[in-house]
């Protein structure tokens, strides 16, 4: 059992797949909460983190026209689920995945508007270094959006916003501001998602 839950954080093999599908099965919701309070333009480029099976980004092509989609996982696995998922959209030159992991984003040839996450950060190793790397590809004003459901036994609203105040604290020292926190009512588990915003210049 433990093996299965590992991939949530990288999915390799057949458990890999087994884990991409049910993360598509249960995620819709999340993300598209997730979306909701990033309020995204039909211009903006937007930069999801740990893509997995790609639902996200499949959600954010009907509102994406002008802009750009790019995501990045460091699981060869889901590489291959969300391509297929979003085959037509990368066709377009709309989406574009890379696998890469957040400690070591690749260079891009524009900056974001907007930047999320959904259940990746507990699986990154140092998550306020990681957020300053993404500070340093994100756009002055731009918006990033973490987001956490947690799914350990018992996991009350209480239980939530901890979870979202550890993440506030690693915005902050990452250097992001007006940070705030949204809670969010969810089966099997309540959500919680911290938003801030990049000001470089002030």
């Amino acid at each position: 059992m433990r093996k299965f839950f590992m991939q949530f954080q990288k999915p390799e093999g057949w458990f890999g797949s087994v884990a991409g599908k049910l993360m598509a099965a249960v995620g819709t919701e999340k993300h598209e909460w997730t979306i909701s309070l990033l309020n995204v333009e039909k211009e903006d480029n937007v930069l999801e983190i740990g893509f997995g099976p790609g639902i996200a980004i499949q959600r954010l092509t009907q509102i994406v026209q002008d802009g750009k989609i790019i995501g990045v996982d460091y699981s060869e696995k889901m590489l291959k689920q969300a391509s297929k998922r979003n085959k037509k959209a990368i066709q377009n030159g709309v989406v574009e995945l890379i696998q890469a992991d957040v400690h070591q984003l690749p260079s891009f040839d524009f900056s974001f508007d907007k930047v999320y996450s959904v259940n990746s950060i507990p699986f990154w190793k140092e998550p306020a270094e990681a957020l300053k790397g993404i500070r340093k590809v994100m756009k002055d004003g731009g918006i990033i959006a973490i987001t956490v459901q947690p799914f350990a036994k018992g996991v009350t609203m209480d239980t939530a916003k901890e979870t979202g105040e550890n993440v506030m604290n690693d915005m902050k020292a990452a250097g992001f501001a007006d940070i705030r926190l949204e809670l969010k009512q969810m089966k099997p588990a309540p959500a919680v998602c911290v938003l801030g915003v990049n000001k470089k210049y002030g």
